[in-house]
């Protein structure tokens, strides 16, 4: 079984569990994996990470008429900066940092630094801030706006 389908499996298994709970309580607890994976009410419906590099699609540059990947080695600072912003987008729901790694194909020393660099960036290059906010209103507008709410605000 794949890392993606056991995530999937928990994910099912998770949300099944809540909602037994709530018929049984009236509410909603909040579960913590052995993943570090916290879900929560809003949480239902969560973004996996397959569906948010997807949705990066239409910010990738091409390069000599090939359309770049988020996962390539390239270093074009465009994109440097998209997965920085993915990692943080992907920290914001909750997922850790192995994970986020592992999805993009890196180390997880390269999330940390994508994250302290995303960081130190929104503090002083406010065109960072508007790819920023253009992605996540991409984000909103083609998935299901309760998933983005947390990371609405930088």
């Amino acid at each position: 079984m794949t890392h993606e389908e056991k995530l999937q499996k928990e994910t099912e298994l998770v949300s099944q569990f809540m909602k037994t709970f709530n018929n049984e309580f009236g509410y909603y607890p909040m579960v913590v994996t052995k993943n570090n994976r916290i879900y929560n009410e809003d949480d239902l419906k969560t973004l996996d990470l397959e569906t948010l590099k997807s949705l990066f699609e239409p910010f990738l540059p091409s390069k000599f008429g090939k359309k770049l990947e988020l996962s390539s080695r390239n270093r074009y600072r465009y994109l440097v900066e998209l997965r920085f912003i993915y990692f943080f987008i992907a920290r914001s729901m909750g997922y850790n940092i192995v994970t986020i790694a592992k999805s993009i194909g890196m180390d997880h020393t390269s999330v940390i630094h994508g994250l302290n660099t995303f960081a130190n960036l929104c503090e002083t290059n406010d065109p960072i801030i508007q790819k920023y906010n253009k992605i996540i209103n991409y984000i909103k507008l083609n998935y299901e706006p309760s998933t983005v709410e947390p990371f609405n605000t930088l």
